[in-house]
């Protein structure tokens, strides 16, 4: 190959180069202005009507609720049958205390539209202490996503069709390829966001804390009683308990000092009763 003719090569790819990033730019363009519907105007008597329906945006729902219950156990149990049912799962998921003294909290993945059903489970467990609820539009944030995805996925078809279409030197199948592999990993982080993005729109996180009724003494002094005196009784078994572990642990150590000190206190008395009393003075 010539000079002239590998200079007018090179200035081709550039040119197709340049070709592939105007209609990459146009992509976003067209794509965004797709994705936008249309306003639509109130119904009649329709005061602070939305432009765009609940339906057609794409929101992230987070809710924190807190409930009381009897037994958290068994709270707990009910409430993952309802997930389950609603097809959801849980994420995670911690438990504390023992008897009436338990709390658990539970993060739950329920799909967007069965959030309000789990609610409403929630306040059948038993009483519901505090509740929120935030709700996140990312419908511009996923419009400008699937755009950007789109003119990734625009520049690899158009590099895949110049290296397969016509014939090109070494260098310039180079370039292409190193090209290429730019493009087809933007295409792979774009589709990992857009993943990451649909998964949180579909699934409503709710974090749940469940806790048992706090019940003053004088209320149930029955129960009160026995539960003193189940304390009492498990606070003087733990004091026998931690003094016989003491004993045991030193007792190798003190029972060679005893005994040396049992064995002067003998020697010293025996030499007494042998010495003869001392003369009475006049």
């Amino acid at each position: 190959m010539t000079i002239p003719s590998r200079t007018s090569s090179l200035l081709t790819v550039f040119a197709l180069l340049f070709a592939l990033a105007g209609c990459a730019k146009a992509a976003p363009e067209s794509a965004s202005s797709s994705a936008a519907p249309v306003a639509a105007a109130p119904a009649p008597g329709e005061i602070g009507a939305s432009p765009l329906a609940a339906a057609d945006r794409s929101l992230v729902v987070t809710m924190d609720v807190a409930v009381t219950v009897e037994r958290v156990d068994d709270a707990a149990a009910r409430l993952r049958a309802a997930v389950e049912k609603a097809g959801g799962f849980v994420a995670d998921s911690h438990a504390s205390g023992a008897n009436e003294r338990q709390t658990a909290r539970l993060e739950l993945h329920v799909p967007a539209g069965e959030a309000r059903g789990i609610r409403a489970a929630l306040g059948e467990l038993g009483e519901v202490t505090s509740a929120t609820e935030k709700v996140e539009d990312v419908t511009e944030q996923r419009a400008d996503l699937e755009a950007r995805l789109l003119s990734a996925r625009t520049q690899e078809k158009r590099l895949l069709e110049i290296m397969s279409g016509r014939a090109a030197s070494i260098q310039e199948l180079f370039e292409a390829e190193r090209e290429l592999a730019r493009v087809r990993e933007n295409v792979e982080r774009l589709e990992a966001q857009e993943r990451v993005m649909r998964s949180k729109v579909a699934l409503a996180t709710v974090r749940v804390s469940l806790s048992t009724k706090s019940v003053a003494a004088w209320q149930t002094p029955g129960p009160s009683l026995a539960r003193a005196g189940n304390a009492g009784v498990q606070a003087a078994t733990a004091v026998a308990v931690y003094t016989a572990m003491a004993a045991a642990a030193i007792g190798p150590t003190l029972a060679p000092v005893l005994a040396v000190l049992a064995a002067v206190v003998v020697v010293v008395r025996r030499r007494r009763a042998k010495s003869p009393f001392p003369a009475a003075v006049g």
